[in-house]
C-alpha cells in the first residue's frame, strides 16, 4: 500500500509504505504521484522513474561497501569473486571519469579511504 500526504492544495508533499496521520489510500498511477516522484515532471512513467533511480542506487550501493570496508566492517575479501571484479572495474571507470571531468587524480584502489567517493 502506499500513502500520500497532500498539502492544502491537494498536491503530494510525502509519500510512505505506512498509514501515517493526515495521509490517505494514493495510487502509484495517480498524476500528482507521479508528478512527486519525478520531481514534477509527470511525462515519466513510474517505470521511467525506477529506471533512472537504478544508477543512483547502484551508486549508493557501492559508496556504502566502500564506507563498509574503510571502516573495517567488512573485508573486501569477503565478498564474493565476481562482486570483487565488478567493483573493481567500476572503481576503475569512475576514477577514470572523475579524473577527465575534474582533471585531477584519483585512487584507483577499492580499499582507499576516499571520502570524495561518498559526495
Amino acid at each position: 500500500m502506499l500513502y500520500a500526504i497532500r498539502n492544502e492544495q491537494g498536491q503530494v508533499t510525502s509519500l510512505s509504505a505506512h498509514p501515517t496521520e493526515n495521509s490517505s489510500l494514493a495510487d502509484i498511477a495517480d498524476p500528482d504521484v507521479i508528478r512527486f516522484l519525478s520531481n514534477n515532471n509527470a511525462s515519466e512513467s513510474p517505470q521511467e522513474i525506477l529506471d533512472k533511480s537504478d544508477t543512483e542506487v547502484s551508486r549508493i550501493i557501492e559508496d556504502l561497501i566502500d564506507l563498509l570496508i574503510s571502516k573495517q566492517t567488512i573485508l573486501f575479501t569477503d565478498l564474493p569473486e565476481p562482486a570483487q571484479q565488478k567493483l573493481l572495474s567500476r572503481k576503475l571507470a569512475r576514477s577514470v571519469y572523475q579524473s577527465d571531468e575534474h582533471n585531477a587524480s584519483s585512487d584507483n584502489s577499492i580499499l582507499s579511504d576516499d571520502d570524495s567517493i561518498l559526495f
